[in-house]
């Protein structure tokens, strides 16, 4: 119980503080991050106001470089309606946990919503607002709820 409620208490500070502003996306944020369970890598940033499932830190893996911007929400469990029938309590449903991983360099946009069991690509943009329920493949754009492939990202030319 203490745990969480410290979690949840870090948690809060990374999403809403403006005290040292400059620090919090690239330094702060990532460092408490780490700090209550999550996986995060080097040089990440995370934006204002991102939540995460605090009762699941250690599903959570941030790889090098990865760019989640404001209001973006990360989860790690949702309620099994594998077995849900007609006149069951949706209360009473067990919930299923998966890992969330977010690869080296991709991109989470404004306000995007990540699902239990998620794997974003190295790479990888999500589009703002996105609601992203399945994998999204390396080097690729994804946008809209659900999301859905966009195009893919070209390699730059390189001149001799």
């Amino acid at each position: 119980m203490i745990k969480t409620t410290l979690k949840f208490l870090v948690l809060r500070y990374c999403m809403h503080s403006v005290l040292l502003h400059p620090l919090n996306s690239k330094i702060l944020r990532p460092k408490l991050w780490q700090l209550i369970g999550c996986k995060v890598g080097k040089n990440v940033f995370i934006g204002y106001d991102v939540y995460i499932d605090i009762g699941n830190t250690n599903l959570i893996t941030v790889e090098e470089g990865a760019y989640i911007a404001n209001r973006s929400l990360i989860l790690c469990h949702l309620r099994d309606l594998k077995n849900y029938r007609m006149y069951d309590q949706y209360g009473d449903l067990p919930y299923r946990k998966q890992e969330v991983i977010i690869k080296r360099g991709a991109c989470i946009g404004m306000g995007s919503i990540i699902l239990p069991g998620v794997t974003i690509g190295e790479g990888a943009i999500v589009g703002a607002g996105s609601v992203v329920s399945k994998n999204v493949a390396p080097w690729t754009i994804v946008g809209g709820a659900p999301a859905k492939f966009i195009k893919k990202i070209e390699e730059r030319e390189h001149k001799n």
